[in-house]
């Protein structure tokens, strides 16, 4: 068969290039590596970098002998019938000849595996080594070299009072632009949604174009025009510029909801004499109440780890993202270490606690949902038994 030659030829080339490639990668990853002193780092961007290059490339080639297989599959199917079509392109896999013990598909799913893990240790290894340097004994935020285990950083992190304030700084910009980002994206996404003019698009461009501005441009920008109304640099001044464009990150999470409303609720709703306001929040809040509460939680998180547009307008104020930039350029001890893992400790706990209900919600929906089944069927029994009796 055709498909048996092409895929014979073509696949161990496949397998064997894939390979080179992530070889040839990890030698020049190490060879750079030793010209810089990093042999081990060298070898490890190295191979990320030849698995990505690899999968890639080899990738494009095994989706073209996929299209080739189904192409061949559909002839096959045309002339002998779905039987000895699947008899025949399984004859045809099972002599097809592999790298190592695997064909195509098989290679594939290692490196996509492979890949995976890399990746995920590439994200995780630095927070690992993060979190491991708060509890070492070495003055320098590093775990080398290992002077023994100690709790002595998160002592030292209480008494930071410099940085509790700003924590404090923080948490009140962040319930501000939360309240203010919510409320002007939800208004936003309303009029947008809701527009029949041609002049819809142009407006939503003009809401939308924060996202795209630098946050230094936002920063810079929000100082030299409040100065000239006479307000400085502070905590007012950094609510104002990162509420101009974290609102547009909760209109757009509000308008994808609302694509989804179906309108024909709040028209039976006036229909049947219900005010607007009522309409409002009986109708359309209830269902984007999920959606709110995503944007609210959306919008604190990028308050909090906002760095850029805040810098430029505290003023002579500070918050934790800039505290811990500056004690990062000044070297100093641990303590942001053991901040750090204060702060992973409490993202995992709130994770847990909302994966627990949630799980424990769809539960719940699913034990509704069988109850409501059982009592269809006993109520859709009863019905046929009425009906046979008045029969008889």
């Amino acid at each position: 068969m055709m498909h048996g030659f092409i895929t014979r030829l073509l696949a161990p080339l496949s397998n064997i290039g894939f390979f080179a490639t992530i070889i040839a990668a990890t030698i020049l990853g190490w060879k750079i590596g030793a010209a810089n002193d990093a042999l081990a780092f060298g070898a490890f961007v190295g191979l990320i970098v030849g698995i990505i290059a690899a999968t890639v490339v080899f990738g494009f080639v095994n989706l073209m002998l996929g299209i080739h297989r189904n192409t061949t599959e559909m002839v096959l199917v045309q002339r002998h019938g779905p039987e000895r079509a699947d008899a025949l392109m399984a004859a045809a896999a099972s002599t097809t000849p592999g790298f190592f013990g695997m064909n195509a598909q098989q290679v594939m799913r290692f490196a996509i595996n492979g890949y995976i893990v890399l990746f995920l240790a590439y994200m995780f290894l630095p927070l690992m080594i993060m979190v491991a340097a708060a509890f070492n004994k070495n003055q320098n935020p590093s775990i080398s070299p290992w002077l023994g285990f100690t709790f002595e950083w998160f002592g030292k992190l209480m008494k930071k009072d410099a940085l509790w304030a700003a924590l404090a700084n923080s948490f009140i910009i962040g319930i501000f632009v939360v309240v203010i980002s919510v409320v002007l994206g939800l208004a936003g996404a309303l009029m947008i949604t809701r527009m029949r003019t041609k002049s819809r698009t142009l407006i939503y461009g003009v809401l939308v174009s924060p996202v795209l501005v630098p946050g230094v441009i936002l920063g810079v920008s929000t100082l030299l025009l409040w100065e000239t109304v006479g307000v400085g640099g502070g905590l007012f001044l950094s609510i104002v510029a990162q509420s101009t464009f974290i609102a547009a990150y909760a209109m757009l999470l509000i308008m994808a909801r609302l694509q989804r409303f179906d309108a024909t609720l709040e028209e039976a709703a006036l229909d049947l004499g219900a005010p607007h306001q009522q309409v409002f929040w009986l109708i359309t809040m209830p269902f984007l109440r999920p959606t709110i509460l995503t944007s609210a939680v959306l919008a604190f998180l990028q308050s909090f780890d906002n760095y850029n547009t805040t810098l430029f307008t505290i003023g002579r104020e500070s918050t934790v993202t800039i505290f811990i930039g500056s004690a990062v350029k000044q070297g100093q001890e641990p303590t942001i270490n053991a901040l750090a893992v204060i702060f992973i400790t409490v993202t995992v706990l709130i994770a847990v606690v909302y994966e627990v209900k949630r799980r424990a919600e769809r539960t719940r929906n699913e034990v509704r949902r069988e109850l409501a089944r059982r009592a269809d069927k006993a109520i859709t029994a009863k019905k046929v038994v009425g009906i046979g009796q008045t029969t008889a």
